[in-house]
């Protein structure tokens, strides 16, 4: 699936760009392309999961205030982890995010940098 994928980026790069790029400059799009969509993904990944743990604490702190020999504060505190716990996940998920896509761009650029001499 990801090889017919990435064939797919190659044609319509190809088509958009027409035949004036080299094949390192082709390449380079292509490894930017590729990154970009990890990149992505990982950020998707990141606030699904993120909004799951809210969801979830969210949902605990209202069956503990449902609860009589529970007291708010106790809810809220459970709030507030469940809350810092899905703030931790987003700022990780970003960070990893943020990795992939500066390392494409390291290697699209250093396709470029060959692909100039």
């Amino acid at each position: 699936m990801k090889t017919l994928t990435m064939s797919a980026m190659m044609l319509v790069a190809l088509a958009l760009v027409g035949c004036d790029e080299s094949a390192l400059e082709q390449e380079a799009d292509a490894v930017r392309e590729q990154t970009q969509q990890q990149a992505e993904e990982i950020r998707d990944a990141g606030q699904a999961q993120a909004e799951q743990l809210r969801e979830s604490s969210q949902q605990s702190a209202e069956n503990v205030r449902d609860k009589q020999d529970y007291s708010e504060e106790r809810a809220d505190a459970l709030e507030d982890r469940g809350e810092a716990a899905a703030d931790r996940t987003e700022e990780r998920t970003e960070a990893k995010a943020d990795a992939v896509e500066e390392l494409g761009e390291q290697k699209a650029d250093a396709l470029e940098e060959v692909d100039d001499e």
